[in-house]
This record gives structure tokens, sequence and C-alpha cells, in this order.
């Protein structure tokens, strides 16, 4: 499939500056783009692009195609790439803080979908249930209504227990979850600098004695 090239319009400067900014994205400038992260990760087969791919986007600015992208949904964060990275870079920490700014800005498709059900899942009962788990997920994806037959086999085998398995006690679990629901924002900067930005740049002791002597 011919790429089309890219135009100065699908780069945002603004987008890769605040990601730059993060823990996360503070090596990125120094990707070499070797592909040892694609050669570690387990799953770089079912991306869209691969996490060297990603990382290259990201340095170019391309906030669309960035968020868009399946491989930060995909992403098993085994920390294979992140560990192997000749230059210190975290792919993995790069996926988890990419997921919170895609959903800010409304990008929408399967893999978000299957996400948001695996949490409110979790969230709900504090331990994953395949059965509330097929049954949401196909609720919001028409599509897995072809897999229904297969289901109901594995039901009848006793391969989905139908039984929910709940966590008692969910208070420290609901505290990282109200942790992990506040939305990434780049850091900013205090009243006090914002305000000095916006005065004029005030004269320097000796600075107008030495004007008055350039007139003379």
């Amino acid at each position: 499939m011919k790429k089309e090239p890219l135009s100065p319009e699908s780069r945002d400067s603004a987008f890769k500056e605040q990601v730059l900014k993060t823990p996360a994205g503070e090596k990125i400038q120094t990707c070499m783009q070797c592909g040892i992260c694609v050669g570690s990760c387990p799953v770089s087969h079912e991306m869209d692009h691969s996490p060297r791919e990603l990382v290259r986007m990201v340095q170019l600015g391309l906030k669309r195609e960035v968020l868009s992208s399946n491989t930060i949904w995909i992403c098993t964060t085994c920390f294979s790439c992140s560990v192997r990275c000749p230059r210190g870079i975290h792919p993995t920490e790069l996926m988890e803080m990419l997921k919170p700014i895609a959903i800010a800005e409304g990008i929408k498709n399967k893999n978000i979908k299957f996400d948001n059900v695996f949490s409110d899942v979790i969230k709900n009962n504090g331990r994953a249930s395949e059965f509330l788990l097929i049954s949401k997920y196909s609720l919001t994806e028409p599509g897995m209504i072809k897999q229904l037959p297969f289901g109901l086999s594995m039901m009848a085998k006793g391969k989905i227990p139908l039984s929910i398995d709940r966590m008692e006690n969910t208070r420290e679990l609901d505290a990282i979850f109200k942790l992990g629901e506040k939305t990434w924002e780049p850091k900013k900067e205090s009243k006090e600098t914002e305000e000095k930005d916006k005065q004029p740049e005030q004269n320097k002791p000796g600075d107008t004695e030495l004007a008055e002597g350039a007139k003379k």
C-alpha cells in the first residue's frame, strides 16, 4: 500500500513538545530506529504501527496518526522494549501516557472499547470475569455475534464460568482507579512566570546611560 507523503499541516509541534516534556518522552529524540523494540515485542504483528514507528511519529508530531493507532491499546506492558532499548527509551510508558490523551481527544475504535469494558469489569468487581467481559464487549461491538457459537461451546464445556467472583474490599482498588482517571496534562507554568513573560523587558541598570552616550 502506497503511503501519502507527509504535509506540513499534518505535523503538530505543540503535541510533540508536550510529549517530550513528560518522563516517558524525554529521551524520544535519541531514538536511532534500531528496531530492537519491534523484535522484542510479542504482539507487534497485531499493531498497525510498530513501537519503533510510533516513536518516530511522535518525533514528527503526527498527533492524529499517533492517537488513532491501535498500538497504544494492543501493548501488553511486558516492558521487553523498555528493558532492551539501548538508548534508555521507555515505549511502554509512552503507550500508557498516550491512552488518556486519545480518550480526551475523543478517539474511538474497537481497541478503546475493549479497554473500557475490561476496566469497568475490574472496577466494579475487583476481579476479571470472562463472562461479563465477553457479554459487555459484545454489546458494544456487533461483529462479536460471529463468535457466539464458539462462546456457547466454551460455556458448555465449562471453560467460561458463569459465576462472578467479586472482591470483598475494593477501597484500595478504587483509589488506584481514581489516580488513573486523572487526565494527562502538560505542566502549566505558574501565574508569576506568565505575568513576567507578558511584561515588556525592563532596561537593566546602566542601559539608559549607554543609550544616551550612543546618541551623543
